[in-house]
């Protein structure tokens, strides 16, 4: 399997090839059904996804409501339970719009695969393999980075005697017994993990997806830049390359026309998590006057960006390309040809012209700038935060 990160041994990779993490991971989460499964895999499927999407949000939240009610954590250690909980709170949306559309997402590679046996040139060949590989390596950096959070919560909770995620479990009390605080944080570190494993895979799918149509459009404009230009091919033969571009770029926007909507929910959802997110960790960062936590903070701050930042630096690039699109057709051989070569590369020009935009909801657009712009928000909430002194009876 590593294989597919290194690209040792694997010479002809496809384009759908890109998603076989991806689905193998929602195949341990139980939003994939192999073709053998059993009633045990259902069973677990209906436990993970069921907690998941209904228990874990309310019990994460009223965890530390409690404890905060009994005086038993300060202002300090209630914001940071907020950050965890609004990550958790935005887990149930996704999960439900990624298991709807877990079909459609499949149903892309049939017309990968068609888009794939156009290609038998050795520099088009390593462009798809290399998109597949990267497709697999951009799910494993997730994982890397987020499994990397788990294992230094987990390190925390032992050393500080603090459970992770202080879920509200009925009758059990952390503080009460190394028993109680033994269950606890097993619990916790159980769920938190399948619930970073969500997150891997629902931060991670759009920039997967976007990375491979990416890699076909770029094909796509070597093609045209070299129409007309081959001195071998007849008159016929240059009109049906032509067609066949034209053809491409359309099944390129049939593949973005599905997997458009699904990025706009997810990345909505995302878009105001973080937003969210990043207010109550600047807040945090300000009222807290132990350096640990705002080294904390921080760096917590950092990985909601990271959360964002690959899908939109991907949807920007993506971008970027398509607007090379209409230059390379201008720039191919079209003076020479026929007239109806001319006016079919008029019509192609039209349609090339219109640049590729993701949207979220059409409301934010998806790219590098909006990234930004989340950023900057939080930056200017908490500036307006000191300006106010609000949370300086927190810090005292």
């Amino acid at each position: 399997m590593f294989e597919l990160l290194t690209g040792h041994g694997v010479d002809n990779l496809r384009s759908s090839d890109a998603f076989i993490y991806l689905f193998k991971g929602y195949t341990i989460v139980g939003t994939n059904p192999p073709m053998d499964a059993g009633p045990l895999y259902y069973i677990w499927s209906a436990f993970l996804n069921t907690n998941a999407v209904i228990f874990s949000p309310f019990l994460c939240g009223v965890g530390y409501i409690l404890k905060y009610m009994q005086h038993t954590i300060e202002t300090k250690q209630l914001l940071i339970g907020i950050q965890a909980s609004l990550n958790v709170l935005g887990i149930p949306p996704k999960i439900i719009i990624m298991t709807l559309s877990l079909k459609r997402l499949r149903s892309m590679e049939s017309t990968l695969a068609l888009m794939d046996a156009r290609y038998t040139k050795p520099e088009d060949l390593n462009l798809i393999r290399k998109s597949a590989i990267m497709g697999n390596r951009l799910v494993f950096a997730f994982g890397m980075a987020y499994f990397s959070y788990w294992l230094l919560t987990g390190a925390s909770c032992l050393i500080n005697g603090k459970a992770p995620l202080s879920l509200w479990i009925p009758f059990l009390d952390e503080n009460r017994s190394n028993f109680d605080f033994c269950f606890q944080s097993t619990i916790d570190l159980f769920f938190m993990f399948f619930f970073l494993l969500y997150q891997v895979l629902n931060d991670s799918y759009g920039s997967v997806y976007i990375c491979v149509i990416r890699a076909h459009l770029q094909l796509l404009v070597r093609r045209v830049q070299l129409l007309g230009r081959n001195v071998e091919m007849s008159s016929d033969d240059k009109i049906k390359e032509l067609v066949d571009c034209i053809i491409t770029h359309q099944q390129i926007l049939r593949l973005l026309g599905v997997i458009e909507p699904i990025i706009s929910k997810t990345m909505f959802t995302q878009f105001l998590i973080a937003a969210s997110i990043l207010c109550v960790t600047m807040i945090n960062m300000f009222i807290s006057d132990d350096l640990s936590t705002q080294v904390a903070s921080g760096a917590y701050f950092m990985c909601v960006l990271l959360q964002i930042s690959p899908c939109c630096y991907f949807a920007s690039e993506l971008m970027a390309d398509s607007e090379k699109l209409p230059d390379a057709i201008f720039h191919c051989n079209w003076v020479e040809q026929d007239r109806c070569f001319r006016k079919m590369i008029i019509y192609f020009m039209h349609r090339s012209q219109l640049s590729i935009q993701l949207t979220a909801m059409k409301l934010f657009s998806i790219n590098v700038a909006t990234n930004v712009s989340i950023a900057k928000f939080s930056f200017t909430l908490f500036t307006f935060v000191k300006e106010m002194g609000i949370g300086q009876n927190a810090k005292k």
